[in-house]
């Protein structure tokens, strides 16, 4: 206990994870099976049995168990969560913040000609589709063209004043109630190599928040891809700093645990990842990107 303490004090801050208590979580995607480290959760919750196995190319499955909000559509496999903590709390709800962990199965809408293997085509597609979700027709129903509708608004506002906006004042209210109200855009996404396996990343940020999400996506078929997102809510900005190194740490190393095997090459479910093996992430870096 005393060192724990000491630990925290050193660091500036308790809890994040800690591999030192970790487990291997393995699924069943189709013909592959996922594995991933993950270090236990800090929060106590009761959590429901966690299903192993995900047909996702079975006729009707996925949109019976996908999920929506905003631009992302998915099946959710898991998720993991870790607070970070003063070492000492005085009041309530002083969590510094929070970094969760969630695996999810996304499939290409209709009528998308990319091929999800090549991980350029790929890394434009994730952009494209927040850009156009924000930016495209206004459905309140899945909360849609919410910058369409804030551009309405202020052509509305601008009409009804005696002197309009000028064009240039214009495209300054509307990219700062875009930052506040809409969705700002994001940066391009890239493509990243941990251990000569390669991912697309992006990430959704905003300028008015050091909350932001990261997600990291491989192709699965030619209608699917994984993603792996990490979520970082910072809720005490002034503390941000004390744990930002240590999220961003836990978060490579969760990413470089990941591995796809074929079933076939599967004899048995194992109880770690052993290094070395063939996986669908070896065979991504060798595909064209």
């Amino acid at each position: 206990m005393i060192m724990h303490l000491l630990k925290g004090y050193w660091r500036g801050f308790v809890g994040g994870p800690d591999f030192n208590d970790q487990q291997t979580l393995q699924f069943i995607l189709e013909d592959h099976q996922l594995s991933i480290n993950l270090p236990q959760s800090n929060l106590i919750t009761e959590e429901p049995p966690r299903p192993v196995n995900f047909p996702y190319k079975s006729e009707g499955w996925f949109d019976s168990h996908k999920e929506q909000q905003q631009h992302n559509s998915w099946v959710h496999i898991n998720t993991a969560l870790w607070m970070y903590l003063p070492v000492i709390s005085f009041t309530p709800s002083s969590e510094y913040g929070m970094l969760g962990c969630s695996l999810w199965i996304k499939r290409l809408p209709a009528g998308a000609k990319i091929d999800p293997f090549n991980l350029k085509a790929l890394a434009r597609f994730v952009i494209d589709e927040y850009d156009s979700f924000h930016n495209g027709d206004i459905d309140e129903n899945l909360a849609a063209g919410r910058n369409t509708q804030i551009k309405r608004d202020l052509e509305k506002e601008s009409a009804a004043r005696s002197t309009p906006y000028s064009e240039e004042r214009f495209a300054e209210a509307l990219k700062l109630d875009i930052e506040c109200h809409g969705q700002p855009p994001i940066p391009p996404a890239k493509i990243v190599n941990f251990d000569n396996h390669q991912w697309v990343f992006y990430q959704e940020v905003r300028a008015n928040s050091r909350s932001r999400k990261d997600y990291y996506c491989l192709g699965l078929d030619q209608q699917h891809y994984l993603v792996c997102r990490f979520t970082h809510r910072v809720d005490l900005g002034s503390k941000h700093k004390k744990w930002r190194d240590h999220a961003f740490a836990a978060q490579e190393k969760i990413i470089k645990s990941i591995a796809l095997t074929p079933i076939e090459e599967s004899v048995q479910i194992p109880t770690e990842n052993t290094a070395g093996r063939s996986n669908l992430l070896e065979t991504t870096a060798a595909q064209k990107s």
